[in-house]
Order: structure tokens, then C-alpha cells, then sequence
């Protein structure tokens, strides 16, 4: 009888271990976090949160560590959760007021992390400084030093660039439009997306499949999320663009990203007031399935003249090297108030051989 009970006790607790665990991310005020990373403690990516902030399921992890570019990194204990609702606290980040000057180029110095999965395991890690120059009158962004690093980047990776490339375009589209109302526009007219002004602190973008964004009001900024995957790809099968939508189902090709922005003013130039961003992208390649995760903070912005850059771009790669160490990269994180690299990370970051 014993034997009975022990067994039926095992087994009990077998079916509990396999069922699915729940969280739910959201801020302080409730509002659903997307594009969440969850790992587990020693760097093992477990999945990323949707849109309402859900990951469905953290794969029996006992502790799951969260990062996300505007939250403040955090391991939690999975059996404390109340209904697997996990509160993220604000990084605080924030920027001096650009000054304005009658100068040709707006200068923006960004700080970014790039993270490469393959299935699920970090693979790669690069990380550094970016400046950039937005010409007003071409309306067009000049990169300095980073290209060096990018170019590393992209021929270790393979066909990454290729996705790499046609993301960047992307949001290139969706951030140069300058503000809101034409960005919405833009998003109706190309994608079949809708906006839907929940309060006026959130709005809701939608396609006719599901949802697929959100602009949150929240700490004095604009947070925007689109899965611009699910976006793109009903796209192409509105329009008949059947090669496209097949080519990227067959990938697995996914896309979302978060860029968030000063909501202070309104500048007549939407990279006046660019602080943050986060990039998701992932696709099969021969090898296995491919995500990437990249973190942008803008550092600092001024307006310059062409000359000023030209110099800017120099000293830049006098100073920097395309490939910083990690001491390096904190002391810069530090001296400019990010989020320091989370235990999790860098414990994935510490097992690989280029560092």
C-alpha cells in the first residue's frame, strides 16, 4: 500500500513539474512589458514575453532572470510569484536637454549590446559605442566607428546581415517620420495597422489578425513596441506577396523592437529625442534557430557642424576600440548611468572564448 502511495505521490508531482508555469511582466503602473528576455540564472535563454506581457511557459526553470533596455534587470524565485506577475522597476534613464543650435547635423552618441543566441545558448556577444549624425537637410543618418564592428559582426554571422539590414531599413522608415501622426499613418496606409487610444497614456496597434503593438506614456517618455514580423508578413499576404510570406515562414523570421523616446517635448526632429531602443529578431539558418537581441542608449546629443563630425569621427576610433573589454564597457556603462550587465548575462558572456 505504501509502494502504492509513494508511486501515485511521484507521479502527482511529475504531472505538477510538467505543467506549465505562467508570468506575466508588467511596470509600476500595470501596463504590460513586451520583449522581456527570460533566462535562467546561468544565461540559458527560456523565451521572451508577447505583447500582454505573457510568457507561457518558463520550461521548469526555479529562478528566471528578466532583462528588458528600460527596466532594471531581476531574478526571481518562480514558486513566490503571486499568479506569475512579476513587477519590473524603471532604470530611471534620462538625457540632458539638447540645445539648439543652427548647425547642419544632429549628433547622437549610442552605447549598444549585442547578444546572439543559437538555440537558445549565447553564442555571441559584441558590444560599444556608435556615434551618429542625422543630416537635416538629406535627412539621412551617418555612422562612425561602429561600422568597423558591425562588419565583424555580420561576417561572423553569416546570413544575419541580411535580416540585420532589412530591420534597420525598417525602423529606419517607422523612426524618421518625425512624429506620431504620420508614423500611425504610415502604419495604416503600408501595413493595414490600426490605432486604438486606449487612455491617453496608451494605445493599442492592431491588424486585422491580432494584436500587434502598444505605445505606452509612462516616466516622461514614449515607449513603442511593434512586432513588426507579424506586421510585415500579414503585409504580404494582404497584398499576394506569396514568395515574401513564404521565404519568411520558412526562416521562422521573426521581428519586434522597442524604441523609446523623450515625451517632453515634440521635436521637429524625431532623433532629438531618441533615448533608447531594443532590436529582436530571429530566423533558421542551416545551422539552427538564430535570435538576436540588441541594446541601444543614447549617450549624448548635440548639433554639430561637418567639420565637428569629421573630427568627432576620429577621435572616436582614437578612443574606442571596435571590440571593447568588458571592464571597459562598464566603466563607460557606469559613467553614463545604464544598467550594468545582469548576473545572468554575464555569466552566459564569461563562457565564451572571445572573452
Amino acid at each position: 500500500m505504501r509502494k502504492i502511495l509513494l508511486m501515485a505521490a511521484v507521479a502527482l508531482m511529475t504531472a505538477m513539474n510538467a505543467q506549465a508555469q505562467k508570468i506575466k511582466v508588467v511596470d509600476n503602473d500595470g501596463n504590460a512589458i513586451p520583449l522581456v528576455s527570460v533566462m535562467t540564472e546561468d544565461g540559458v535563454l527560456i523565451g521572451t514575453t508577447g505583447m500582454d506581457g505573457v510568457l507561457a511557459d518558463v520550461k521548469g526553470a526555479r529562478k528566471v532572470a528578466l532583462t528588458h533596455v528600460a527596466y532594471k534587470p531581476q531574478l526571481v524565485i518562480v514558486a513566490s510569484l503571486q499568479g506569475g506577475r512579476i513587477t519590473l522597476e524603471d532604470i530611471g534613464y534620462d538625457l540632458d536637454e539638447i540645445v539648439v543650435k543652427p548647425k547642419p547635423y544632429i549628433y547622437v552618441e549610442v552605447f549598444y549590446r549585442v547578444y546572439v543566441y543559437r538555440n537558445d545558448s549565447l553564442c555571441y556577444f559584441l558590444s560599444g559605442i556608435m556615434p551618429n549624425a542625422y543630416d537635416i537637410q538629406k535627412k539621412k543618418i551617418e555612422h562612425g566607428s561602429y561600422n568597423q564592428a558591425k562588419s565583424e559582426f555580420c561576417e561572423k554571422m553569416g546570413a544575419a546581415v541580411t535580416w540585420a539590414v532589412r530591420a534597420e531599413r525598417f525602423e529606419a522608415g517607422i523612426a524618421g517620420t518625425g512624429n506620431l501622426q504620420s508614423m500611425e499613418k504610415r502604419l495604416k496606409d503600408k501595413y493595414f495597422v490600426t490605432a486604438t487610444v486606449d487612455s491617453p497614456d496608451h494605445t493599442t496597434y492592431s491588424n486585422p489578425e491580432d494584436v500587434i503593438g502598444q505605445l505606452v506614456r509612462t516616466s516622461g517618455q514614449k515607449r513603442m513596441t511593434l512586432d513588426a514580423g507579424k506586421m510585415q508578413m500579414y503585409a504580404n499576404k494582404a497584398k499576394g506577396e506569396t514568395k515574401m510570406l513564404k521565404k519568411r515562414e520558412e526562416k521562422g523570421y521573426e521581428y519586434q523592437f522597442t524604441t523609446i523616446y523623450d515625451d517632453d517635448t515634440e521635436p521637429k526632429h524625431a532623433i532629438e529625442n531618441y533615448m533608447m531602443e531594443l532590436n529582436h529578431w530571429e530566423y533558421n539558418d542551416k545551422k539552427s534557430h538564430v535570435k538576436f537581441f540588441i541594446e541601444n542608449y543614447a549617450t549624448d546629443h548635440y548639433y554639430m557642424d561637418k567639420q565637428e563630425w569629421k573630427d568627432k569621427k576620429k577621435s572616436m576610433k582614437e578612443d574606442y576600440s571596435p571590440m571593447m573589454k568588458l571592464d571597459q564597457l562598464d566603466a563607460y556603462a557606469t559613467s553614463h548611468n545604464i544598467p550594468a550587465l545582469s548576473p545572468a548575462a554575464r555569466q552566459a558572456i564569461g563562457k565564451l572564448r572571445q572573452w
